[in-house]
C-alpha cells in the first residue's frame, strides 16, 4: 500500500472530516489533492482505505472508506517494561519498541535511573512518547498503537501479572543475588502474555534482582558485549519474536 496514512482514533463511517494535526500534515506536509488515496487507523486494529474529497483552510474530507485488514499483531503480547532514560534515548526504545510490536510499554522509576522525577511527573514526557508512539506505528503499517503508561515504581511492576516475566540481567549478578544458573526461557511453549523487564543506563541493583527472581522472573542473557541501554529493548524483543513467533 503506498498511500499514506493517518492516525484518526475517532469513528469512521462511509467518511470523516479530518481537523487539527491530521489535516495539517495532509495539506501541509504530503500536500494532497482531491482524488488521492489515504489510509486511516484508530491504534486500535482497525484501518480504512478512501480517498481526498475536499481541502480547505480548516479540515481535509476523506470519503468511500472501506474497512481494509491491518497487519497482524504479534501473537503473544509483550509488555516491555523499560527503566526511563534520558531525553531521545526514551523516544527510541518507544519507536523501536512500537515497530516491533509490543501491547505496551512501561517506564520504570528504579535503583539506578538518573533522570529526576521532577522530568516526568508533569506528565509532558508521557505525552510525547505517546506520540512518538503514534509516529512510529504510522510510519511501520501497524494498526495498533501501544500504550505509553504513566511512570510507575519497579515494585509495581513485577506486581503486574505476566504469563512469563523475562528480566535482562547478566548472569553473574543473578548468581550473587542467590538465583540458579540461568535457564533457557526460550524453552517454554508461547505464553499467553509476556512481560520483559529492562533496565536503565546504570542496571540493576541486586536488591531488585533479588526481587525479581522471588516474583518468578526469569533471567534473559543477550550476550557478552555490554549494550547501550537504548539497544537492549530491540535485541531482547527481536529474541523473543524469534522463539515464539510474530
Amino acid at each position: 500500500m503506498a498511500f499514506p496514512r493517518i492516525f484518526w482514533p475517532g469513528s469512521a463511517g462511509d467518511s470523516v472530516e479530518l481537523t487539527g494535526d491530521a489535516a495539517h500534515h495532509l495539506r501541509q506536509v504530503l500536500r494532497v489533492a482531491p482524488g488521492a488515496a489515504v489510509g486511516l487507523f484508530d491504534g486500535r486494529g482497525h484501518e480504512w482505505a478512501g480517498q481526498i474529497e475536499s481541502v480547505s483552510r480548516q479540515s481535509v474530507r476523506v470519503a468511500g472508506l472501506v474497512p481494509i485488514a491491518p497487519v497482524a499483531e504479534a501473537r503473544v503480547p509483550v509488555t516491555l517494561a523499560v527503566g526511563v532514560l534520558k531525553g531521545d534515548q526514551m523516544d527510541a526504545v518507544v519507536r523501536d519498541a512500537t515497530m516491533l510490536g509490543v501491547a505496551a510499554i512501561v517506564p520504570m522509576q528504579t535503583a539506578h535511573v538518573t533522570v529526576p522525577p521532577r522530568a516526568w511527573q508533569s506528565g509532558a514526557a508521557r505525552g510525547r512518547w505517546q506520540r512518538v508512539a503514534v509516529a512510529s506505528a504510522t510510519q511501520c503499517r501497524r494498526a495498533v498503537v501501544p500504550e505509553v503508561r504513566a511512570v510507575t515504581t519497579f515494585d509495581e511492576c513485577v506486581r503486574e501479572p505476566a504469563a512469563v516475566r523475562l528480566m535482562c540481567v547478566e548472569p553473574a549478578l543473578v548468581l550473587a543475588a542467590g538465583g540458579a544458573s540461568v535457564a533457557d526461557w526460550r524453552t517454554v511453549p508461547p505464553p499467553a502474555s509476556v512481560q520483559i523487564l529492562i533496565g536503565p543506563e546504570g542496571g540493576w541493583s541486586s536488591a531488585e534482582v533479588e526481587q525479581a527472581l522471588a516474583a518468578g522472573a526469569q533471567p534473559m542473557h543477550l550476550g557478552p558485549r555490554t549494550l547501550r541501554a537504548e539497544t537492549t529493548p530491540v535485541v531482547a524483543l527481536t529474541m523473543v519474536w524469534a522463539t515464539w513467533g510474530w
